[in-house]
Order: C-alpha cells, then sequence, then structure tokens
C-alpha cells in the first residue's frame, strides 16, 4: 500500500478575515487525547472504564516570516502589563491531503483553534529562523 509523504500534505489556517497565517509549514501534527477514568465497583477487582475529555491539540513548524505575528495570534501589537488584551481570535485550520495517485484525497479541519503558544529560535549561521505554533482545537471534522 502505498505511504503518504510530506509533499501530499498542506496546510490552510484562516481567521475571522479569510487565510491568516500564511506560508508553507514545515512540520503539522495534532493530536486527540481523552482522558478516560476508572470506575472500581464496590468487590471487584477489574475497573470500568468511563468516558471522559477529549483534548485536540496540535503543532505548527515553519521558517519565521512574519513580523507582525504577535498581533496576527493575539489580536494585539503589543503584550505588556496594564494594557487591555483582548480576547485571542480563533482560526479554522485545515490539513489537507492531496495525492490521488495513491489513493489519498480529502482534509482534516481543525475548529476553532486557539494558538497559546509562539516559540521563535534564531541560531547563529545560515539557519533558518524558526517558529513554532501551538494550538488547541474545539473540534475536528473529516471534509471531503
Amino acid at each position: 500500500m502505498p505511504k503518504l509523504q510530506g509533499f501530499d500534505v498542506s496546510v490552510t489556517i484562516v481567521g475571522d478575515n479569510g487565510p491568516d497565517l500564511v506560508g508553507e509549514y514545515q512540520e503539522v501534527e495534532f493530536t486527540i487525547k481523552e482522558d478516560s477514568e476508572s470506575y472500581l465497583a464496590l468487590g471487584e477487582r477489574i475497573a470500568e472504564i468511563l468516558d471522559g475529555q477529549i483534548t485536540i491539540e496540535g503543532k505548527l513548524k515553519r521558517g519565521h516570516t512574519q513580523l507582525d505575528i504577535i498581533n496576527r495570534i493575539w489580536g494585539a501589537k503589543a503584550l505588556k502589563r496594564g494594557e487591555k488584551i483582548p480576547s485571542a481570535p480563533r482560526f479554522a485550520i485545515s490539513f489537507n491531503v492531496d495525492a490521488p495517485g495513491k489513493g489519498f484525497s480529502g482534509k482534516y479541519r481543525l475548529l476553532a483553534c486557539k494558538i497559546d503558544e509562539l516559540a521563535i529560535k534564531a541560531q547563529s549561521g545560515k539557519n533558518v529562523v524558526s517558529e513554532d505554533l501551538s494550538f488547541k482545537a474545539e473540534g475536528i471534522e473529516p471534509v471531503k
């Protein structure tokens, strides 16, 4: 069976004003996790597994390309004590798979994503300045 490769996948981020945080992402990941709970009834030694809270989290990595990244993520030009910081905008992140020759075509759309971490890393020399974004989503859906 053919395997998906990195160049078969692209990412689109859409905010309230249309496409946002545009650019090529070198790495994309998302995780869906359920925090199951164990219930041990009286006299039982094997616990019943109960449904728990589901969380959807992810990361995006690329070269740093936008100097107004703080404004794009948090909706404020500066983040400092004593200044009113508005509610952060929410984004829809689409994870697009386009490899019809391998039998894969479609996308996942992560809904109401809030970017909660920005990391910019600069190293001396010819290395590219990197930008890592971490996010949490309120939903996910497949799109044909």
